[in-house]
């Protein structure tokens, strides 16, 4: 059930209008998060909170253990606490997804508590509240956030690509959302090398050949010919391929290109549609032509 959608059909019927200002809109989330991992403390590993307090650069605190009592901590459930910068709490949200938190079983193997379910529970605080975030979750497990886009695309055009690409072209997509993330020219950069690089591999991945991006565009525009692919059609992806590569080679190749926040977020969408329309017209089983 999309609660989101019901609650917005909800407001429209009944005339209601939601002047929330941005800053009480995070604060609102931020008690739903708080209220997620309210007891995460416990159920993540001494190593986990020791990690988590080395990288934030904080002094650990232990409470209890004497008297043979098990030492525990609120270090990070503090943390969360008292950060009010939104960059920064986003921030710690990322360690939390990368610490290790225990896996709690009730009998008949049922799973009460998890890593998996505190994010699938932080994905639905995130689908209710109007706060400039996305969470994507990988085949892997792997969890990134970033700011968020447009609902269908960030959909169609992030987490579907992720689910079809093979290894080495998702690992720099991944790369990718990483740095476009961190939200500097210089990591724009990056970001945009390593959608070169995915390209580059998803191509390889088709063709089964090890050619390099302008060798596999001409390539595909001679397969999307051979397919009887509309003139016009074969054009526009075949032209966008080569301006990508051109932009790449000018900008990100030598990493000394000039790559800004709008530009990158198109990079990133424009390299998933590209991909999206490539898996989804050249067969994989069929790589002589």
């Amino acid at each position: 059930m999309d609660i989101n959608k019901k609650i917005r059909e909800f407001n429209k019927r009944w005339n209601i209008e939601d002047d929330f200002s941005y800053e009480e809109e995070f604060k609102k989330f931020k008690v739903r998060v708080i209220n997620i991992f309210s007891d995460i403390d416990p159920h993540t590993t001494e190593g986990g909170v020791k990690q988590f307090c080395n990288i934030l650069g904080i002094r650990e605190v232990w409470l209890g253990g004497m008297f043979g009592g098990i030492p525990h901590s609120n270090n990070i459930i503090n943390a969360l606490k008292n950060e009010n910068d939104e960059k920064k709490f986003y921030y710690l949200l990322q360690i939390i997804s990368c610490l290790e938190i225990q896996t709690i079983v009730r009998s008949a193997h049922e799973i009460v508590y998890s890593k998996n379910k505190l994010f699938k529970k932080l994905a639905e605080a995130i689908e209710l509240s109007k706060v400039n975030l996305a969470m994507t979750i990988t085949d892997k497990d792997e969890i990134i956030f970033r700011p968020c886009g447009e609902d269908i695309l960030d959909e169609e055009l992030v987490n579907e690509v992720l689910s079809f690409l093979n290894i080495e072209a998702q690992r720099h997509f991944i790369e990718a959302l990483k740095n476009y993330e961190k939200r500097t020219d210089k990591d724009a950069i990056k970001s945009a090398e390593s959608l070169r690089r995915s390209l580059e591999e998803f191509l390889r991945f088709k063709f089964g050949n090890d050619h390099g991006l302008q060798v596999n565009i001409t390539k595909l525009g001679k397969i999307l010919k051979s397919d009887g692919k509309d003139v016009q059609i074969r054009n526009i992806i075949t032209q966008t391929f080569t301006y990508l590569d051109q932009f790449f080679n000018e900008n990100s190749k030598h990493k000394d290109g000039d790559i800004q926040k709008p530009e990158n977020e198109y990079l990133l969408y424009q390299t998933g549609l590209l991909m999206r329309y490539i898996d989804r017209v050249v067969d994989t089983t069929d790589i002589s032509k």
